[in-house]
C-alpha cells in the first residue's frame, strides 16, 4: 500500500464530503506511516458472577483481537463503576454489556444521535455522530405504518454499515420459581411489573384442585386486541387470608438497589423493575398497549395531534400520605429536563429520561386534576413513550436541584438529585419500600392507598384488582446464579429475579419441584466502541473487530441456544428488514472463520484490518498513530 501522506487541505476536504465518520485526526492516523504504534486496548465488563455471559463475550473478543496484533486485556469491574466509566465519565475503550431493548424503536434516536454525544447515561455513550443517520432518527418521529418501517430498515442498515456499537445477542430471560408456592401470569416475564401484579401465592389444596383450577382459568378466552399471551385472569388456588408469612420471596443478583433507589441515577440501574413498583407514570404498557395508569384517562386534542389532554385520577397519595395533584406532573417533567430548575447557567437533564422528555414542549396543569401535555412533532406511538416517564413528587425533589460535586464524575454540572440514595423513596407506585439493607435486602409491602387496591378497574387493567396479592415483598442478594437456585432447591426462596445463566437454567430445571420460565427478549449484549479515542472512530477499523465475532458460535456456546443472534438492535421488535439490501448489509460483516465454530481465520482477519488501512509490525502487531 501507497504510504503517501495527504495534506491537511485534502485531509479536510475528504472530511468535508463526508468520506468518512471519523474526524481529521483519524483520517490522517489511517492513511499516514509514521509515528505509528502498537495498539493495546482495555475491554470492560462486569465479573463472572455478576454476569457470565458478558464475561465470556469479553473473553472471546480478547482472544480474537490477540489473534490478530491487537494487546487486548479484559478487564472486570463492578456493574456501578462499569456503568460509571461508560455513561458518565466515557472512560473506556472498548465495552460489553447489556443493552436494555424498548419496544418502540426511537429509542435508537437518543441512542445515537449526536445531539447526546456530550451527555451521559444510555444517550449516546458511544460518542457517534452522523448527521445523515441524525436526519433519518428524527424523521421515525414522525411517521407511521409502512412509512417509518422504511425509514427504520435504513437506519438498521446504516447502524449495520457503520458500526457504531456492534449487537451480538439478545436472549430471553429465564427465571426459575417453584409453582406449588406462587402462581405467575402466563405471557410476561415474571421479573416485571405485571409479573408481579399478576402473582398469586397458592394453598396447600391437592394437586388435583389446584390442575383443575389452573385448567378452567387458563381456558378464558383473551380479547382480540391482545398480540401475546395474557395472564390467566383467575389464578390457581390461592390464599384466602393473608397470614404474616404470605411473603413472597425473590432472589436478586444485583445490589445496586439495595444501595440507591434514585430513579433518576443511571450507574444504579441495570432495569427499572423494582423502580416500577415504587414509582406510578401516568401510562403502562400492559400486554403491549399503552394504557392510562395514574391518568383516568387522556384525550388527543381535535385538529391538534401534537397536545394531549390528561385527567388523573381521584384520591392519589403519595406513599408519606400527600396528596398527587397535576402540578407534581408538571414539575416532574420540568424537573427531568433540568434538575437544576433554572439555577445554572445550563440545563442539568436526568440522563435515564432525557430522550423521552425531548419529546415533550410542554406541560401545563390546567386544575388539580387535569394536565395539558404539548408534544413536539412526534407521532402518537413516539409521542406515548414520555407518558412512561415516572411522576415524582415535588416537595420531596425540588429541595434537591441545587448542584454539587461528586469524586466519581469527572466534570461536568451535577444536581444533588441526580447523585442522592434515595433509599426511603416517596412514590406512588403499588408497592413502597420499608427496609433496606445494603448489599443484602430490600423489602416492600402493598401501598394500601393505591388505585388499583382501591378501585374496581375496567378492561385489562381490571387483572389487578386489589393491587399486590401478598403480604410482602422481599429481595435477597445473591452472590450468583447457583447460589440462587440452592435457595431456591431449599424452599428458602419462591423464584429468582435475576435471569439465569444458560449453565444456572440447567441446574435449575434438574431440580424437583423447580420450573424454569423464559419471556422474549429484554436486552441485547453488544460490544460498545469509544469513538472519542482512536482507532474506534474509523468506522472500517469497527467493521474489522465486528468481523471477529461468530454470532452463531456465541448463541450456542455463551448463551446456551435460548438466544435470538441479532444484527440489529431492533431484534426483539418487528422493524427488522428483510430483503437482498438487508441480506448484503449483514453479510458484508460475516465472520471471518469457520461460522458456527468460533475458529478464526488469523491471516485472512489481518487482511481486513490491512484493507482498512492499517499496517503490521515485523513482530506482527497492529499498528496505529497516535
Amino acid at each position: 500500500m501507497s504510504s503517501t501522506r495527504l495534506s491537511r487541505r485534502s485531509v479536510l476536504a475528504l472530511a468535508g464530503a463526508s468520506l468518512t465518520s471519523g474526524c481529521v485526526r483519524q483520517l490522517e492516523s489511517t492513511v499516514s506511516r509514521d509515528e505509528r504504534t502498537p495498539l493495546s486496548l482495555s475491554i470492560k465488563t462486569v465479573p463472572a458472577d455478576a454476569d457470565a455471559a458478558a464475561t465470556k463475550l469479553a473473553r472471546y473478543l480478547a482472544t480474537r483481537l490477540q489473534a490478530v496484533g491487537v494487546a487486548a486485556t479484559v478487564v472486570p469491574m463492578s456493574r456501578e463503576e462499569l456503568l460509571r466509566d461508560v455513561l458518565s465519565n466515557h472512560d473506556f475503550d472498548i465495552y460489553v454489556s447489556r443493552l436494555l431493548l424498548r419496544r418502540d424503536p426511537d429509542f435508537l434516536r437518543p441512542l445515537l444521535h449526536s445531539r447526546y454525544g456530550p451527555g451521559r447515561g444510555w444517550q449516546n455513550p458511544f460518542g457517534y455522530g452522523d448527521l445523515s443517520l441524525d436526519s433519518l432518527l428524527e424523521r421515525q418521529r414522525t411517521e407511521t405504518g409502512s412509512v417509518r418501517a422504511a425509514t427504520l430498515a435504513e437506519i438498521q442498515r446504516r447502524i449495520v454499515e457503520a458500526q457504531p456499537f456492534t449487537p451480538v445477542a439478545a436472549p430471553r430471560p429465564a427465571q426459575a420459581t417453584r409453582p406449588v408456592r406462587v402462581d405467575w401470569p402466563d405471557g410476561v416475564g415474571i421479573h416485571s411489573l405485571t409479573g408481579y401484579l399478576g402473582a398469586r401465592a397458592v394453598t396447600t389444596t391437592s394437586t388435583a384442585s389446584r390442575t383443575e383450577s389452573t385448567a378452567t382459568s387458563s381456558a378464558t378466552p383473551a380479547p382480540a386486541e391482545q398480540s401475546t399471551p395474557a395472564p390467566t385472569s383467575t389464578p390457581a388456588t390461592t390464599t384466602d387470608e393473608p397470614t404474616a408469612e404470605n411473603e413472597l420471596r425473590m432472589t436478586l443478583g444485583d445490589s445496586r438497589p439495595t444501595e440507591n433507589l434514585n430513579p433518576l441515577s443511571t450507574p444504579f440501574r441495570s432495569d427499572g423493575t423494582l423502580l416500577d413498583l415504587v414509582y406510578d407514570s401516568l401510562g403502562r404498557p400492559v400486554y403491549d398497549r399503552m394504557r392510562p395508569w395514574m391518568a383516568a384517562s387522556w384525550e388527543w386534542a381535535d385538529g391538534d395531534e401534537t397536545t394531549l389532554s390528561v385527567r388523573l385520577r381521584d384520591d392519589l397519595a403519595w406513599h408519606d400520605g400527600e396528596p398527587i395533584t397535576a402540578a407534581d406532573v408538571s414539575f416532574t417533567f420540568r424537573f427531568i429536563s433540568d434538575t437544576a430548575l433554572g439555577s445554572l447557567d445550563q440545563p442539568v437533564p436526568s440522563p435515564r429520561y432525557r430522550g423521552r422528555a425531548s419529546l415533550v414542549e410542554s406541560v401545563d396543569a390546567a386544575s388539580d386534576r387535569e394536565v395539558t401535555i404539548r408534544f413536539g412533532d412526534v407521532s402518537e406511538p413516539v409521542a406515548a413513550r414520555a407518558l412512561t416517564i415516572p411522576v415524582l413528587p415535588a416537595h420531596v425533589w425540588e429541595p434537591f436541584a441545587r448542584p454539587t460535586s461528586v469524586s466519581w464524575l469527572d466534570g461536568g454540572n451535577v444536581t444533588e438529585a441526580l447523585v442522592r440514595n434515595n433509599l426511603e423513596p416517596v412514590g406512588s407506585g403499588p408497592l413502597r419500600v420499608t427496609e433496606t439493607a445494603a448489599r443484602e435486602s430490600v423489602s416492600m409491602e402493598p401501598f394500601e392507598d393505591h388505585f388499583l387496591a382501591a378501585d374496581a378497574l375496567d378492561g385489562r387493567l381490571s387483572r389487578f384488582d386489589g393491587g399486590f396479592s401478598f403480604d410482602s415483598l422481599r429481595f435477597d442478594v445473591v452472590p450468583s446464579d447457583g447460589a440462587a437456585v440452592e435457595l431456591l432447591a431449599t424452599d428458602a426462596v419462591d423464584a429468582t429475579a435475576n435471569s439465569l445463566s444458560a449453565d444456572s437454567r440447567a441446574a435449575a430445571a434438574d431440580e424437583p419441584g423447580i420450573s424454569v420460565r423464559t419471556s422474549r427478549p429484554e436486552w441485547c449484549y453488544h460490544i460498545g466502541y469509544n469513538h472519542r479515542r482512536p482507532p474506534f472512530m474509523n468506522p472500517r477499523f469497527r467493521r474489522a473487530v465486528a468481523r471477529l465475532v461468530d454470532r452463531e458460535f456465541l448463541v450456542d456456546s455463551v448463551f446456551g441456544g435460548e438466544t435470538e443472534p441479532a444484527s440489529s438492535p431492533l431484534v426483539a421488535t418487528t422493524y427488522v428488514p428483510s430483503g437482498d439490501a438487508w441480506d448484503e448489509a449483514v453479510s458484508d460483516l460475516e465472520f471471518v472463520g469457520d461460522s458456527g465454530t468460533g475458529t478464526l481465520d488469523a491471516e485472512r482477519a489481518r487482511s481486513v484490518f490491512e484493507d482498512a488501512g492499517y499496517a503490521y509490525s515485523g513482530d506482527g502487531d497492529l499498528l496505529i498513530q497516535e
